[in-house]
């Protein structure tokens, strides 16, 4: 409930600040795809506020996905690590179900109070 009163005080104030901008930046300016000029059909007139938010959109993408492989060595690490703990806890069980068996065969060899062998090793 917190996490969403939060969320509505934090993305309606921003919601509205983008509204704004874009209301108040649509004048056309001309965008070229050209770096030498000589193509002029590569040049395009659009609002000015799709051609900040297009570059705030592309920004974060491009940072995410940097962000994303430069991180890929912590990911595969901890893989390792996940993998490596399975691994230590299938061989824990693995030798828990051993000791138990061992001690259940023992346990099973040992003569009862009321066998024959323990009456003639009294005797």
């Amino acid at each position: 409930m917190i996490s969403r009163f939060l969320s509505f005080v934090i993305l309606v104030p921003l919601a509205i600040l983008i509204v704004v901008f874009c209301v108040a930046n649509r004048a056309p300016v001309t965008v070229s795809l050209d770096p030498l000029g000589s193509l002029p059909q590569f040049v395009y007139e659009v609002p000015l506020f799709i051609v900040i938010m297009a570059s705030v959109i592309v920004g974060t993408i491009l940072g995410g996905i940097g962000t994303w492989l430069t991180q890929a060595h912590y990911r595969r690490a901890a893989w390792r690590r996940k993998h490596e703990l399975e691994r230590l806890r299938r061989e824990a069980d693995d030798a828990k179900e051993r000791l138990r068996q061992e001690r259940e065969s023992r346990s099973g060899a040992l003569p009862r109070e009321g066998s024959t062998a323990l009456a003639l090793s009294r005797a």
